[in-house]
């Protein structure tokens, strides 16, 4: 590898990792917030939290990777610039290719990277994140009793802890469960705890009474007890059938289901038109996103190696760069909102991608414009040495 290339790849490379990753913690930490209720207030557990936040992060990094890579281009280049590097590599005999070509191969991994997470990666991490939420919400040992609230099991159970024990145990129950159509039960017991019952949510109570009231009649009964259980869910998590998302589906999938054909082994429903545009929009998004690596790199490497030397810089042509990039970002978003409506859209989620890198190429293959200061070096090269052609 060309000697110039090492040096402008390295600082390349730092500059990214060092962005992404401090992009990368703090997006973990704002999208813990959404299970910071479920670690303080429910009981869990760090290892099922600290899991839960992590499968997340690599879809999020698919989205933001496009644009660090960009800025980290803009960054370089521009400091680069601006210690005059670049006037002295061009001056060398560099071409504008050669300098463009580090960032091109970092933008090259990162699409590799990208099509691997699209393709491959993200629908099993999506898949395990879905299936470990699944169970958080349907088994017993997550099963969540906040004290010194009412909690709703279920649509038909309630149940009100007084307080909870360092060892789980649960202390000053109050149960009330409207199962029966025909009576309202209550049940109050000095201590309980969590368990199960023929593979069910239970909850095991001693030194109790529960109280039962006929709907119709109005009469209550009593019954005193040193020990009674009672369900609180349907069977354990695995016995259920949980149906896929798009998200989590191979990629192959999303192209070749049609309609009519189960949405998974043992459900009744089959797929409708709607969750086949859902699902081919899903394909044609993994297949564009990566494609914005290139063309945000693109663009911000025409927007500053192209045209002639400008000892203020190229301000406007970076904030044109920036504007493509955000409005092409902004495309993406927008299209794969029209594609779950009609898939004649799809097209537009390419849009975005392609037409920075078209801006970006144009940029980087025209010539200076008519009637600006030439360089200095091609002043120097002109044939007639006139120095009053350069000035003017």
């Amino acid at each position: 590898m060309h000697l110039i290339t090492r040096y402008i790849l390295r600082q390349l490379v730092l500059a990214l990792v060092l962005s992404t990753s401090a992009l990368m913690v703090l997006l973990w930490l704002i999208n813990s917030l959404r299970f910071f209720d479920a670690f303080i207030n429910e009981g869990l557990p760090v290892g099922v939290f600290l899991k839960l936040t992590v499968l997340l992060m690599p879809d999020f990094l698919t989205v933001f990777l496009p644009l660090a890579l960009c800025a980290v281009i803009l960054f370089v280049y521009h400091r680069m610039m601006m210690d005059r590097e670049l006037v002295v590599l061009q001056a060398a005999g560099v071409s504008r290719w050669r300098l463009a070509a580090p960032a091109l191969l970092l933008a090259a991994a990162a699409s590799v990277l990208g099509y691997y997470l699209t393709l491959y990666a993200l629908p099993r991490l999506e898949q395990a994140f879905n299936t470990l939420r699944f169970e958080i919400r349907h088994e017993i040992s997550r099963l969540a009793l906040t004290e010194g609230a009412l909690t709703e099991v279920t649509d038909r159970i309630t149940i009100y802890v007084r307080d909870r024990t360092e060892r789980g145990d649960l202390e000053g129950l109050i149960i009330h469960d409207r199962s029966d159509p025909e009576a309202d039960v209550t049940i109050t017991a000095q201590r309980g705890m969590v368990d199960q019952e023929a593979g069910r949510p239970a909850v095991r109570m001693v030194n109790g009474v529960r109280q039962e009231r006929d709907r119709e009649t109005g009469q209550v009964s009593f019954l005193f007890f040193d020990s009674h259980a009672i369900a609180l869910g349907e069977d354990k998590a695995q016995s259920m059938v949980r149906v896929p998302e798009s998200r989590e589906r191979p990629t192959v999938e999303l192209f070749t289901l049609q309609v009519g054909e189960p949405m998974a082994p043992g459900f009744p429903e089959g797929f409708n038109e709607s969750n086949i545009r859902r699902m081919r929009m899903e394909g044609n998004e993994r297949l564009a996103k990566p494609l914005a690596n290139v063309g945000f790199a693109l663009v911000a490497l025409g927007a500053l190696l192209s045209g002639e030397f400008n000892r203020r810089g190229r301000n406007r042509r970076v904030i044109a760069a920036i504007a493509a990039v955000l409005l092409a970002q902004a495309s993406m978003l927008g299209a794969a909102n029209l594609a779950r409506t009609d898939t004649t859209f799809l097209p537009l989620l390419y849009a975005g991608p392609l037409g920075t890198a078209a801006l970006g190429l144009w940029w980087m293959i025209r010539h200076p414009r008519p009637g600006r200061a030439e360089s200095p070096w091609t002043a120097e090269n002109d044939p007639a040495g006139a120095p009053g052609s350069a000035a003017s």
